[in-house]
This record gives C-alpha cells, structure tokens and sequence, in this order.
C-alpha cells in the first residue's frame, strides 16, 4: 500500500492536470481517512473541487482543472473527514453547503444506498455522544505527544507532599534579569516524563528516573540512571556566561528507549571566540534493561543537536543548527536501532540577536504528526517537511523582529522552548525571533491569522481545541482560533497589572492549570490557580504552602495518576490527595 501511494503521490506531483490526476487524488484522500489522517484527507479532496477565484482577484490554490467524478461524493467525503475528526463547526458549515449544492443526491454510505444529506446530518447529530478517546497514561515527550497539544483526562487536588528529589541548579544566562515565568537567578529548565510509573528527567550530564508511587530510584540504589561527564568535566557543567538563551532539557520515549540531548547547551558561539564550549551530544538508553546505553551520537563539526528528537517507527529526526555569524537550521534523520544517519537536509539560516558576538543556546523542538515535521526554526521561517526523505513540502516566512537590547531583550525572545502546536490541519507558532503568534495550515502553510505584539510574553503553548488556542507566560491567554475570532484575545488573566506566571501549566481534567508566583506586602506565596477550560472561569486555588513541610515552588507542570508533579527551582516535587 505505501509502494501505491507514492506512485499516486508521484502523479499528483508531476502529472497533476493528467487524466488520472483526479482520481490519484481521491485515492489518496480515501488512503488518508481510512489511516485517521484527516487533514491530509480533506486536502486531497478539496483539490478535486473547483474553486472560485477570491474575491480580491488572487489566485486560487492549484487543484484539478476539470474533473469528470461526482462532486456530491467528494464533497459527501469532506463532510465525513470533519465528522471524524472532531470539527463539528467545521462539519455543520460544510453540511449546509452540501445540502445547498446536492440536497437531493445518494450513495452508498455504511454500507447502503442513502440520502447523502440526511446521513450525513444524522451522523453528525450523533457524533456529539461518541466517546472520545483518552490520552495515553504516560508522558513520553514535551507537552506529552508529538504534535504538541497533550492533555491529561484526570483532575487533581493535591493536599500534601509524597516525596521531593533534589535537581541540579542550571546556570542563568546573559541578560536572565529579563526572564519570563521563571527566577532569574535559576531557570526553571526541567521538563520530567512519566513511563509504566516512572517519573523520568534528563539533566545536562545526567538522566534520573524514580517510582511516581515514593519517590525512590526506580532501579538499584540511585535515581541516577545515567552519568556522564565530558571530557572530565564536573557533573554540574556550566555553560560560559555570555551566552544569549538558557539550557532546558527535554526527552522522548519510545517504545521502552529514552531519547534525549545531553552535554553542553550552547548551540553557536562566535567564529573567533576564544571561549572553551564543548559538544552536546544524543543518548539512547534502554528503559526496560534500566538504563543500559544502547548509542551516543556526537554532531559533525561545526554543528549541534538542538533537543530532544522525535521518533516515528525505525526513524529518530532531531533539529540541528550550524554554527557561523548566519546561523542554519538543518533536519537529520538517524537510525533508531543503531544511530547511524540516514540523511541531514538544510532548512534555512538568518541573523541572531547574538550577532555572531557571543553565545546562543537554543532548544528547537520538532512536532510530528502523520508523515510531515514541522519545524518552527526561530530564524523567520516555518518549515513542513517529508518524513520519509526531509524533503521540503512547504517554507513559510514571516516577519523578523531584529532590533533590541541585548541586555534587557523583549519577552518573545524567551521562547527557547516552543516548538509548533499542531491541532486539526492547523499549526500554531510563537517564534522566538517575533512578538507574534501565528495560524498556519499544516498542509499549504498560508498563513490563517497573526496576533499583535500584545502576545510577545507568551512564550509557552498549552492546548488548542474547541476554537481557542491557551498561551502562557507572564499571564494566561485563551486566544479564538475560529473563522470570526481568529488571534483575538477572549480571555485572559490577570487582566490587572501583575504578571505573576512561574513555570510551564498543563491541561488536566478540562481545566487549565496555571502555576504563579505572587508578591504579597510582606512574602512572596507560589500557588496553582486552576480555570475552566471552555469558560475561563477560576475553578479554586491550590495554596502550595503545606503545613508543617519546606515550602513548595510553583515551576512546571505534570499531572499523573492523579497525582502533581512539579520541576521547580532546584528541586522534583510529587504532590498527592488526602484521601490517596
């Protein structure tokens, strides 16, 4: 079957306006429904469909020029492809016209002749009651899956600590003072997963994993699953001061095997630095034989991996960045058995605010979803390409913020660690290099709208659904993704003069969670708020000053088997319930 779709694909690339270019593309669109591939699908299908000219006289997307197949079966299609795929808005407005166009055709649907609208209308009726699937149980990568937008199902009330573990402080970088949502004298880097009830970090030069259930090593006598030291150098490696971005640390699991970077976080530093910076590097470890180094991978030279990789079937792709005074994004692809490549392919390069003076960290994540990477390079470009060969399927550029102080830079410059929310056909992005945020279509990458620079503090990316996009930084954003509100605020909070966010928040039990640090007349309190998903409306509080115990800090957020796990500042806090 995959052999049958890169012929087809093969046409619609070279032969689209053949005799058999329709019908290539309804095949493909069938290919992709029937994988759950719905974007894909509609794409496909909608190329079928004559399409008006705008009405500002520019020119319609390519598609098919003059198609002989029933248009009510194709357009039927695109009413199911939204059904499926949960946009019911999307669904009803489609069904509307398809009642308007071919009220009274029929076809065969679920297996008999049928009434295409009625069916349609029926089946969208019902779909309000479909179950909807739960998320996986573990937390296997940054914001807990490929595309970007994980949430958990479970709510949580946490009432008293089960166990602390102690992390290593991370070293600010140059101009920390301006940091956002999070200390400036020590950045709130740690992003911890969870497998088969395991909670797992990765450091700069080491990985821990301890039970979720108390806090012990997971394995053996120490929670340090993972050691090693570069060149002799001391575990707590410091990255030189003058460096632009601080270093995070991210990982992936996949099929029982961690994936991260480790080792020195700088990924640029100036051509004629007299600076020692050394290399970061990829692990793989094998999670069912405790840990076991199964490959490292050390970067050519002149080049760094950028974070964590992403891992699809026997392939592991990670950003990487060239050094030089015009930085370059690249893609590679490596073997996940062995870590041998596979190919590398040059995305793009552009002036940094480090200007080829002094250092940078950067920490590009990728996002996945079906057989296409997004990769928001922070260097003006967005690129969709194939995860199959790392060809390019669309660039999209956008405008550059290029001006600044260095040492006092804008909030949007903090966005080191926020790769693409893909939801639904649409990719959200908050480039570093811009106060924007961005709507793209993940299949064209024409962009659908953009926010004004009162968004430039938003520089973590929590959840899109149900036509909004939730933001964070400083304040908690819920941003309209539809056709009528698309980059306008809803809501947000607080709507006063404090900017109190601390950390990273998550999705969880159909509320957002939001950590913050607040100064009081006489203390600083860290507390949670939690908010209704849909509505925006303050559920309760979750005070982290427990009695009798070390204050807890607010930092960043994992909800797991109802319990509450925060990365704070130099430390891995569990909270559970009362009653647990």
């Amino acid at each position: 079957a995959s052999g049958d779709e890169r012929r087809l694909l093969s046409v619609i690339q070279q032969a689209l306006a053949s005799s058999w270019g329709d019908d290539a593309l309804l095949a493909l669109g069938e290919m992709a429904l029937e994988r759950g591939d719905y974007a894909a699908a509609r794409w496909h299908f909608e190329r079928i469909i004559p399409q008006p000219a705008a009405a500002d006289g520019a020119p319609a997307w390519p598609g098919y020029p003059d198609t002989n197949l029933d248009l009510a079966a194709v357009r039927a299609r695109l009413v199911l492809t939204s059904i499926l795929e949960g946009s019911f808005q999307r669904a009803s407005e489609e069904l509307a016209e398809f009642k308007r166009l071919h009220g009274q055709a029929t076809g065969r649907l679920g297996g008999r002749e049928v009434n295409l609208a009625n069916a349609l209308a029926e089946m969208l009726a019902q779909s309000a009651a479909w179950p909807q699937a739960d998320p996986p149980a573990d937390w296997l990568t940054f914001a807990g899956c490929e595309t970007r937008n994980g949430f958990r199902a479970e709510a949580v009330d946490p009432s008293e600590v089960a166990w602390r573990v102690a992390l290593p402080r991370v070293r600010p970088p140059l101009a920390a003072a301006s940091a956002v949502a999070e200390p400036a004298d020590s950045p709130l880097s740690y992003h911890p997963l969870l497998w088969n009830d395991v909670v797992i970090w990765v450091g700069q030069t080491q990985v821990g994993a301890v039970r979720l259930e108390d806090g012990k090593p997971a394995w053996g006598n120490s929670a340090i699953i993972y050691r090693d030291p570069l060149d002799g150098s001391p575990v707590d490696l410091a990255n030189p001061r003058e460096t632009l971005g601080a270093a995070r640390f991210t990982a992936t699991i996949h099929d029982g095997r961690l994936y991260a970077r480790l080792g020195w976080a700088v990924t640029g530093s100036p051509p004629e630095s007299s600076l020692t910076v050394g290399t970061g590097y990829l692990i793989c470890l094998d999670l069912a034989a405790e840990g076991r180094l199964l490959w490292k991978i050390m970067p050519d030279e002149g080049f760094a991996f950028e974070g964590a990789p992403l891992v699809q079937g026997d392939n592991v792709y990670v950003a990487m960045r060239r050094s030089d005074v015009r930085p370059q994004a690249h893609l590679a692809c490596f073997e996940a058995r062995s870590g041998k490549p596979r190919w590398q392919r040059f995305v793009c390069g552009a002036d940094t605010p480090a200007q080829g003076v002094f250092c940078e960290s950067t920490h590009q994540l990728l996002t996945l979803h079906g057989r296409t990477i997004y990769y928001n390079t922070s260097l003006g470009a967005v690129a969709a390409l194939s995860a199959e060969d790392g060809r390019i399927v669309w660039l999209t550029l956008y405008p550059r913020q290029r001006r600044g102080d260095l040492w006092q830079p804008a909030p949007h410059w903090w966005r080191q660690l926020t790769p693409s929310l893909y939801d639904r056909g649409t990719l959200y992005v908050a480039p570093a290099d811009s106060p924007s945020l961005f709507a793209i279509d993940a299949t064209t990458g024409m962009v659908l709208w953009q926010t004004g620079s009162q968004l430039e503090d938003a520089v973590h990316l929590l959840g899109a659904g149900r036509q909004r996009l939730v933001a964070s930084g400083r304040r908690l954003y819920w941003i309209g993704t539809g056709p009528e509100d698309g980059g306008r605020i809803k809501h947000l909070w607080p709507d006063g003069p404090a900017r109190p966010g601390f950390g990273r928040g998550i999705i969880a039990g159909g509320c957002v969670l939001f950590p913050v640090r607040e100064k009081l007349p006489d203390r600083t309190v860290d507390r949670i708020y939690v908010f209704d998903l849909d509505t925006a409306e303050l559920k309760k509080t979750i005070d982290l000053a427990f009695r009798g115990k070390p204050p807890v800090g607010a930092g960043n957020l994992l909800v797991v088997g109802g319990r509450l796990v925060i990365a704070a500042d130099g430390e891995l806090i569990c909270l559970r319930g009362a009653r647990e």
